[in-house]
Order: structure tokens, then C-alpha cells, then sequence
């Protein structure tokens, strides 16, 4: 009998093997491990360890300002380096040992001038690392059928694992042991992105073609920088006010895991969730979590109702997130995916920054009243998110 011949299949018809979606599915998910472990140590811990070194909040709420606002000058052009090159994966790793060499000049600074000029040429580096590799999973979205959110959340749980371990640290070794796991970290970034294929992150929608930004993504933008900027409190001072209030930095690495865990449920479901309320009701939704937030912290409530306050970190921060993210994958103009992912984060940045700055003098006299600044950001962002939602509605008829 005769053995039929099997049909020659072109090269370029050959589906990408499973095995290997797969994979790249798990890298990428495995570099959001590394980035998010240092973030989870440096935003809980870091203001302590200042302390830690006899520097008072006036100084503190200064070094958490100076790496924000030198993000300012700078922070685009990671994405911008990305667009440009078609290199995003090779953008990450050289930000990511940029990082951790600058960390490691934090750790040897003798006075705060030094101290406060490697804390601002770190975060030229470090910060613009996230927005690159969102836009490079966005842009993959289709390529490998990948859920964002989804991959997204194991940022976040590594998140929780570097504020457990950090707490545990600074328990067992006061001195600069934080400094050397966000160091950890970095390198940590950088080696986990070696394996992602390099790939060229192209905008998605066609009316946005000829490189114009459409209003709407604007005013989207504006309304969650105003959100996730009413974290600049939270960032600096609730982790020390904590710690006033007899909290061990186990407790207190705790809640900050309690606020990821949160934030990773609502990631789980983050696809779907955008797909029904769209983005600008999402960041809308954060606002009005905002609200409800802070303005309790600023009443100063007793520890036991702290975990509850920080569960609500899900609609604060990852539902704004979430918006933020797919308003620019909606709308960017084509080969400006990354660039505007940057520019999102650049607004965030002013945000927390300016809010940092306003909330060094008014802790040292208001204390954790100092939260209703934050309450009254997340109403005005809530508002801006609405009106985008009409403009978009608006624009679709």
C-alpha cells in the first residue's frame, strides 16, 4: 500500500507552537515578579528606613518629592526610547541594571545632598520601566491571547511578598537591609526579561491615524492622574503613622499586603470589568473609592478598621489603573503606544508629586487630617472621569 504524502504547509502559514505562548505568557508575568518586588519594599519601607537615618518628615516628604519630580523631565522618554527603537525588551533590562546601580549609590551616600541626587537619577530610570513593559503586554494582547489583567495581578502579588519580606527585614535587620532587596529586585527585572521576544508596539485604534491625541484620551488622563495622585499621602506618612501607633513593621507590611490582595481580585476579574463599565467609568469608580478612603483615614480610625480601609486600595488604585491603561490602548495614535503609556504615568507622577509636597507641612501640623487633601482629589478626578465618559459617548454617536 502506498503511503500518502502529507501536504506541504508554507513556512510563514505555521501557527507559534503552544509550548511557547505559553512561555512567553509566564515571562512576561515573571518580569512584572522582579519590577513589583522592589516597588513593594520601597513604597512601605522606604520613608522608614529615612527615619531610620534621623531625618524628620520635612525631609522625608522632600526625598519622596525629588525622585518624582525629576520623573518629570524625563519619565517619557522611556516610552519614547521604546516607540522609537522597536526594542522595548532591551529598554527594560538596561532600566532595570540602571536601577539597581543607582540604588546601590542610595545605599552609599554619605549626606542627604548625595543621598537625594542618586534618589532622583534612580527614579529616571526605575519608574519609566513600568509603563514600557504595559504597553508591550497590551500590545501582545492579541499575539499570544493575553489577558492583561491577569498577567498584570502577579505584580501585584509580588507586591504583597516584597512588603512581607520587607517587614520581616526591618525587624530582624534595621539597618540597610531594604536598600539591598529593592537592589535585589532590579537586577531580579532585568534577568527575568532576558528571554521575552522583542516586539514593536503598534496603536490600535484607526481614527486616531496622522498622530493626533484625541481629547478624550486627554481629559481621561487628567482625571486619573488626579486619582492615583491622592496616593501621596498614603505613600509617605501612613506607614510612620502607623508605626506611631505601636504597629510592628510586620503588622504594618501586612496591610500594605491586605490593599494588594485587594487590588490582585479585582486584576482577576479586571478584563471583564472593563469590558461592561469602560474605562473612564473605571477610573470614575476609583475616584469615588477615593473619597470614601481617605476621608475615613483622615478621621484617624483605630487600627482594627485599618484592613478594612485598605481592601478599598482594589477601586483607589486598581480600577484607576486598569482605566488609565485601557484608555491608551483605545486610543493612542498608531506607534504610540508606549510613548502614551509613559505620558499616563508622567501625569500620575505630578500628581503624587505635588501632593507629596503639600502634605510635608501640613502632616507636621494637621497630622492624619492631612487625608482629606487626598479625598478631595480623588471627587475632582471622579468628575473629569465623568465627563470623558460623555465626550466618548458623545464622539461614538
Amino acid at each position: 500500500m502506498l503511503s500518502q504524502r502529507r501536504p506541504r504547509i508554507p513556512r510563514e502559514s505555521v501557527p507559534v507552537p503552544v509550548p511557547s505562548v505559553i512561555a512567553q505568557r509566564h515571562i512576561i508575568a515573571s518580569v512584572y515578579v522582579g519590577l513589583f518586588f522592589g516597588i513593594g519594599i520601597y513604597l512601605p519601607f522606604f520613608p522608614v528606613w529615612l527615619a531610620g537615618r534621623g531625618y524628620d518628615a520635612a525631609f522625608i516628604a522632600v526625598a519622596l518629592s525629588v525622585p518624582l519630580l525629576a520623573r518629570l523631565c524625563t519619565q517619557p522618554l522611556g516610552g519614547l526610547i521604546a516607540d522609537r527603537t522597536g526594542r522595548p525588551r532591551l529598554t527594560v533590562i538596561l532600566y532595570s541594571l540602571a536601577s539597581a546601580l543607582c540604588f546601590l549609590a542610595v545605599l552609599a551616600a554619605p549626606g542627604p545632598w548625595t543621598l537625594l541626587a542618586a534618589l532622583g537619577l534612580a527614579s529616571v530610570f526605575w519608574q519609566p520601566t513600568l509603563p514600557v513593559l504595559d504597553a508591550y503586554t497590551v500590545a501582545r494582547r492579541r499575539a499570544i491571547g493575553l489577558d492583561y489583567g491577569r498577567t498584570r495581578l502577579w505584580g501585584s502579588i509580588s507586591f504583597i511578598g516584597g512588603s512581607i519580606v520587607g517587614g520581616a527585614v526591618l525587624g530582624a535587620f534595621p539597618g540597610d537591609g531594604i536598600l539591598w532587596l529593592i537592589v535585589a529586585g532590579c537586577f531580579a527585572c532585568a534577568l527575568l526579561a532576558l528571554p521575552l521576544e522583542e516586539a514593536a508596539m503598534p496603536g490600535s485604534r484607526r481614527e486616531t491615524a496622522g498622530g493626533r491625541i484625541p481629547p478624550v484620551l486627554l481629559l481621561g488622563l487628567g482625571a486619573a492622574a488626579l486619582v492615583q495622585g491622592s496616593h501621596g499621602v498614603l505613600y509617605a506618612f501612613s506607614s510612620l503613622h502607623w508605626q506611631s501607633q505601636g504597629l510592628s513593621g510586620g503588622a504594618i507590611g501586612g496591610l500594605w499586603a491586605v490593599g494588594v490582595m485587594a487590588e490582585v481580585a479585582l486584576f482577576h476579574f479586571g478584563t471583564r470589568l472593563t469590558a461592561r463599565l469602560g474605562p473612564a467609568r473605571l477610573i470614575a469608580l476609583g475616584g469615588l473609592c477615593v473619597v470614601v478612603r481617605f476621608a475615613a483615614m483622615g478621621l484617624d480610625p483605630p487600627a482594627a478598621l485599618l484592613p478594612l480601609l485598605q481592601t478599598l486600595h482594589a477601586g483607589t488604585f486598581a480600577c484607576t489603573y486598569l482605566g488609565m491603561v485601557e484608555l491608551v490602548a483605545r486610543y493612542a495614535p498608531a506607534g504610540r503606544g508606549a510613548s502614551l503609556q509613559a505620558m499616563a504615568t508622567w501625569g500620575v507622577t505630578i500628581g503624587v508629586a505635588l501632593t507629596t509636597l503639600a502634605a510635608g507641612p501640613l502632616w507636621s501640623r494637621i497630622g492624619a487630617a492631612t487625608f482629606f487633601l487626598s479625598a478631595g482629589l480623588g471627587a475632582v478626578g471622579a468628575v473629569l472621569a465623568l465627563l470623558t465618559h460623555r465626550l466618548r459617548s458623545q464622539d461614538a454617536g
